[in-house]
Formats: C-alpha cells, sequence, structure tokens
C-alpha cells in the first residue's frame, strides 16, 4: 500500500524549487510557431504574421519587431491594416474581431496594444452562419469596416467604437434585385468570398460570392451598378489599378478578366483561361495581374496546377512576359503579397518583391533582377533544418573571427539577390550589441 501513498504538500520544496527553476522568458528568435495569417501594409512598410496560439508578430526593418498576444489563445484567421493607420484588424477563428494600434510610449519607443475587440451577433434565434466573418474590407475612409458574412450579407462597422451601422446592411435580396432571371433561378450567392473597394472611387466596392456571381455595389445610391455573372466557383478577386479591369480566379484553376464600363452595360468576360489546362486543375487562391512600364504586366498565382501531376504540391506561377516560373515551396502556402508601387494615383505598379508566407519558411522573391532569386531574411530564418539534438553558446568572440565567419557565409550566399529588405518600416533604436556572441547548434 505504501506505493500508492502520495507526500503532501511541502512549502520548503516548492521555495525550493521556485528559487532554483525559475525560467523566464526573454527573447525569441527564428520563425513563428504555426503561422495562419499574412497581412502587410504598403503605408507603413509593415508586415504581419499570425499564429495559430493567438499570436501576432509585426515586422519592419532589421531589429523592428513588435509582438501581441490575444487573450484567447485562437487561431488567427485574418490580418488587416487600416489604410495610412498605424492600426490593423485581426480576426480570429471564434468570429471575434480585436483592433490593435501601435502607440509610442514614453521613452520614445512604439509598443503593440489591443484597443478592444468585438463579436458580430445576429438577431435573436439567427444561425450562427448569419454573422460567421468570411471577408472583410478595411475601407480607405480609415472609418468603416465591410465584413461579409456566411450568409450572404455585407455588415458595416464603424471604427475604433465597433458600432455596426444597421442601416447600410447589404442584403443578398438587395443585390439579387438587377440579376436576369434565369441566372438567380439557377444558383444561390452562398457565402461572400472576398471584398475590394475600387482603387479610384472610395464609393464602390466589389462583392465576390462563392457561386461565382460579383457586384460592383454603389455605397451612395445603395444599389448594384453592374453584374458579373461567373459559372465557376470563386476563389478570389483582383482588381486592377485603372479600376477597368478586374481579375478573378476559381475553384477550377481558371481565371477570367472583366471589363468595368462607366455606363451600365452588362459585362461579359475579356479572357477565361486555365493556365495549365486542359487537365483538371487546383484551385487558384490568390491572383495578382500588375502593370509595367514595359508594357508587359505581371501576372501572379497561388495553385492552378494540373491535379493528376502536382496535386501535393504547393505553388506560386510567375508570368512575365515570355519568362515563367512556378516556385515550388516544401510546406503549405499560408498566403503572399506583392510588394509594388504604393503611390494611389501612379500610372504603373511596377512590382518589385513578392513575399511568401509558407507553413516552416519565410520567402522573399526579387522580381527586378534576372531569373527572380530569393532575397535572404534578415529575420524569420529557422534556427536548423532538422531537429535540433545540441547547442553550444559563445560569447566575446574576436572581431577578426568574426569578420572571418561573415566572409565565409557571404561566399556561400552567391546565389542570393543583392536587392535591399523590401519590408523596412520603422526604425531600430537598440544599440549595438557590447559584444559578439555565437550560438552553435547541431
Amino acid at each position: 500500500m505504501r506505493r500508492f501513498l502520495r507526500p503532501g504538500h511541502d512549502a520548503v520544496r516548492e521555495r525550493l524549487k521556485r528559487d532554483l527553476f525559475q525560467f523566464n522568458k526573454t527573447v525569441e528568435h527564428g520563425f513563428p510557431h504555426q503561422p495562419s495569417a499574412l497581412g502587410y501594409s504598403a503605408f507603413l512598410h509593415l508586415m504581419a504574421i499570425g499564429t495559430r496560439a493567438g499570436a501576432i508578430k509585426i515586422y519592419g526593418t532589421p531589429g523592428v519587431e513588435f509582438m501581441g498576444l490575444h487573450e484567447e489563445t485562437n487561431t488567427v484567421m485574418q490580418i488587416h491594416f487600416i489604410p495610412e493607420q498605424c492600426r490593423l484588424v485581426t480576426l480570429l477563428d471564434d468570429n471575434s474581431l480585436h483592433l490593435w494600434t501601435l502607440k509610442h510610449s514614453h521613452h520614445g519607443t512604439s509598443e503593440l496594444q489591443e484597443e478592444r475587440h468585438f463579436t458580430l451577433r445576429g438577431p435573436p434565434g439567427s444561425p450562427p452562419s448569419a454573422t460567421q466573418i468570411t471577408a472583410i474590407l478595411t475601407h480607405s475612409s480609415q472609418e468603416l469596416l465591410y465584413l461579409g458574412t456566411e450568409s450572404g450579407n455585407v455588415f458595416v462597422v464603424e471604427l475604433p467604437s465597433f458600432r455596426v451601422l444597421e442601416d447600410q446592411l447589404i442584403s443578398p435580396e438587395e443585390v439579387l434585385q438587377r440579376v436576369p432571371e434565369d441566372y438567380r433561378n439557377r444558383r444561390s450567392l452562398e457565402l461572400v468570398e472576398v471584398l475590394r473597394e475600387h482603387p479610384r472611387n472610395p464609393n464602390q466596392i466589389l462583392i465576390g460570392y462563392s457561386r461565382g456571381l460579383i457586384v460592383l455595389w454603389d455605397l451612395i445610391n445603395k444599389k448594384a451598378t453592374h453584374h458579373l455573372l461567373g459559372n465557376q466557383q470563386l476563389e478570389n478577386l483582383f482588381w486592377m489599378r485603372d479600376g477597368h479591369h478586374i481579375i478573378s480566379c476559381h475553384y477550377d484553376g481558371s481565371y477570367t478578366q472583366w471589363p468595368i464600363s462607366s455606363d451600365d452595360r452588362q459585362p461579359e468576360p475579356l479572357e477565361s483561361k486555365v493556365h495549365y489546362g486542359p487537365f483538371p486543375c487546383k484551385a487558384i487562391s490568390k491572383i495578382y495581374w500588375l502593370t509595367t512600364k514595359n508594357g508587359l504586366p505581371y501576372l501572379i498565382f497561388q495553385g492552378g496546377m494540373p491535379r493528376a501531376s502536382y496535386g501535393d504540391r504547393h505553388s506560386i506561377t510567375v508570368v512575365h512576359g515570355g519568362r515563367q516560373i512556378a516556385f515550388d515551396f516544401t510546406s503549405r502556402v499560408i498566403d503572399f503579397f506583392v510588394i509594388a508601387n504604393a503611390e494611389p494615383f501612379a500610372e504603373f505598379d511596377d512590382p518589385s518583391a513578392m513575399v511568401v508566407l509558407a507553413e516552416e519558411e519565410l520567402v522573399v522573391i526579387d522580381l527586378k533582377s534576372p531569373g527572380w532569386p530569393s532575397i535572404q531574411p534578415p529575420y524569420l530564418a529557422s534556427l536548423h533544418c532538422s531537429a535540433i539534438t545540441c547547442s553550444h553558446h559563445v560569447s566575446n568572440i574576436p572581431l577578426k573571427l568574426w569578420e572571418r565567419i561573415i566572409n565565409v557565409g557571404s561566399k556561400q550566399n552567391v546565389q542570393f539577390s543583392n536587392m535591399p529588405w523590401p519590408i523596412n518600416g520603422g526604425t531600430s533604436k537598440a544599440p549595438d550589441p557590447p559584444q559578439r556572441d555565437l550560438l552553435l547548434t547541431g
């Protein structure tokens, strides 16, 4: 019976345990664990990464890093920066919205703080799908948030109060008023897949529904001005800089170019193409069509590869003129964005770099240099490509040895681009380290 007896609480033992084993986290280094969302601010030149544990990390120029943690350890599903502000909105998998801000402290530095949170509620008795958020648009007015839901409704929320403007609700019934009857009877709208603001007119937004219908909505007159009658399941939309053309991508691996005229003519697709057809292809989940000064656009899309041969691959294709490369990643692609000319009234996009967040790595591609080489990241590098079995810390490295180590490392990195790191927001105020240390891993 003695082996079943457990010792009672020993206060002295607990105190010794705290004194001897008091571990405190001092710094985090390397790639975030289980990334789940990606956001970018062209105004701040900052990148945000969310994780499945509810953490949010913001990166800028090397040395600029912020971290926030939601009270709930839920997965971060989406991250959206508010245009031309030091604020961002996150969506968690429990359908809650959180408003974050970068505030200046008394010491002249900035820190990331959560201002408030909000959960969209429907009328009593309504199903959860009525308010389950599927798409978010941070409007350029900096005061409004458009929320697309599973029910097909688009709610309008005021910032920073998160007050729902019920009189501005965009319902499926209003959207379907001018849709041809044969199309309306053939398919339902289902959920809102994507919301996009007109690049030249903030009073118009695009609403894309998963069953293929795309609507250009006039916010002032509260009516649909154009209906784009797609027949394939919609995945995403891209609005070209001039505001006259839209690119839609679909579940069957196709993309379609639509014209948007100033009159009420019903748009017909200019081009519909399955890039890797004619065999069945994977869905294209995101697409860019970016203009350049030389007249040849960049077509960039995620997915779209033949299912039979490349169904297990994680790829992003870049097409420019006669050049085409399908970048193959070793882990699932979470999201990506393209850094281009951020001036709102510039004539061309002129993309410079593509930033890809995968489950196990961050990859940045130089779109200006021949061959589109990758840029060596100054942070978010994994400590080791395989499991670490041992480590050793070496301090006070002599300067000559330090320079030789750096020189040897640079000789191994000739395949990387010389482009400066494009995510360069903020200014690091950290002083130079007083000594040079190395962490060796094996």
